[in-house]
């Protein structure tokens, strides 16, 4: 009977599945998933006979058919996807997929608004709702011509755009001389919106902003708004989606991938991608309204700022440092799977060494604070509440008593 159960296992034929490649699988999982393991099981295997004792079947022919369907899976699915991982790059253990990468991601400030022209306009209208200028669309028009002399001929590009009006806005204007045909899909995306100030702006927010340069800007938080370290976490939330969207084959080769956001929300998007300190950030400027920042596709997958269209001095004007832009230097030929071994979140011994001075920083700072921003708002605060103090006993004055 043991070798009739055996002669049946050996011939039997597994029913239909479905094919697993790296295609249809995350890119971490697919060397798991195309081990052996079934996607979609067919129908229930017919029996291999059963014992007229009622004993159950012997262990070693249990791990005969374990091994029957394993080798078979294997045979039949992942031939090309153990072809197509042994040539490609890991980075701790993880394969890493190079060909859904799209060839550039473009980042694109907002056009002029009419925020930018009368900041008064927040106090009555909405964030989420302020407008371009006549000025600002035309700029978004330039923009259009010029990722159109980008792009080759034949590519594509997909949209990140901001829900707020003067982002989808700028899209919009951008599209017309673009031509709406050479964009694949456009994608509304919460997550880069604009930093949030809270709701209504009052005439209070000049001097938040003022009390902000001596906080320090990455850490201070608006009332009933948000920081950039807020802005900083739901930024790394969609560079996962932006990642997942590669692995998954979302793009191809020859497509830019275009975000439309906001100066702020572009600035942490960089810090976030290239591993930027919180003092480097602090150093950086916004781009100009509806001004292209180009991040490049390197000759090994990787993304550098530095390209033909882009050069050291519009980093610089960025506010890059030196280190900063030797980095940019490194990705335009580093591999996916290399390190920088001069970047201080590649190598410990450069926090060691550079901590003393920006322990000495911090605390030139707080000193500057203190007698530039802080004392001076204290002076506003106070004539401010002595101001609302006589206001208020002149309101009183005039009620009718009795």
């Amino acid at each position: 009977h043991t070798s009739t159960c055996a002669w049946r296992l050996a011939t039997h034929k597994p029913s239909p599945r479905a094919r697993v490649t790296p295609e249809t699988t995350m890119s971490a999982f697919a060397a798991v998933a195309t081990a052996g393991y079934r996607v979609n099981p067919g129908p229930r295997r017919p029996s291999l006979g059963r014992r007229r004792t009622g004993a159950k079947e012997p262990v070693l022919i249990r791990r005969l058919k374990k091994r029957s369907v394993v080798a078979s899976a294997k045979s039949e699915a992942s031939a090309e996807a153990d072809s197509f991982y042994d040539v490609t790059p890991e980075y701790c253990g993880v394969p890493i997929k190079i060909s859904g990468r799209p060839k550039r991601i473009v980042l694109i400030r907002h056009a002029e608004s009419e925020g930018n022209v009368d900041e008064t306009v927040y106090q009555r209208k909405p964030d989420h709702r302020i407008e371009l200028t006549e000025r600002g669309k035309e700029q978004a028009r330039q923009a259009g011509l010029a990722l159109k002399e980008l792009l080759d001929p034949d590519e594509q590009v997909y949209v990140y755009v901001s829900p707020y009006m003067r982002t989808m806005q700028t899209l919009y204007e951008l599209g017309q001389t673009l031509g709406p045909e050479r964009i694949s899909g456009v994608r509304e995306e919460p997550r880069m919106r604009e930093q949030d100030f809270g709701n209504f702006q009052d005439h209070t927010m000049q001097e938040l902003k003022k009390e902000r340069h001596g906080f320090g800007r990455f850490f201070y938080r608006f009332p009933n708004g948000e920081s950039a370290s807020d802005v900083y976490d739901r930024v790394t939330s969609f560079r996962e989606t932006l990642r997942n969207d590669m692995n998954f084959g979302r793009y191809t080769e020859n497509c830019t991938v275009l975000i439309i956001t906001h100066g702020l929300t572009l600035r942490v998007f960089l810090m976030r991608w290239y591993k930027w300190t919180c003092d480097m950030f602090d150093k950086l400027r916004n781009p100009g309204n509806a001004e292209l920042v180009v991040m490049e596709r390197g000759e090994r997958g990787r993304y550098s700022m530095l390209s033909e269209s882009q050069d050291e001095e519009f980093l610089q004007k960025m506010g890059f440092t030196d280190d900063m832009i030797e980095d940019q230097h490194w990705a335009r030929t580093a591999s996916m799977s290399d390190l920088n071994s001069s970047w201080a979140t590649s190598k410990g011994t450069i926090f060691f060494d550079g901590f003393p001075d920006r322990l000495e920083a911090s605390r030139r700072a707080v000193k500057r604070a203190d007698e530039t921003y802080f004392s001076t708002s204290e002076t506003t605060r106070r004539k401010a509440m002595k101001e609302a103090k006589t206001k208020k006993a002149y309101d009183e004055d005039l009620r009718p008593h009795g």
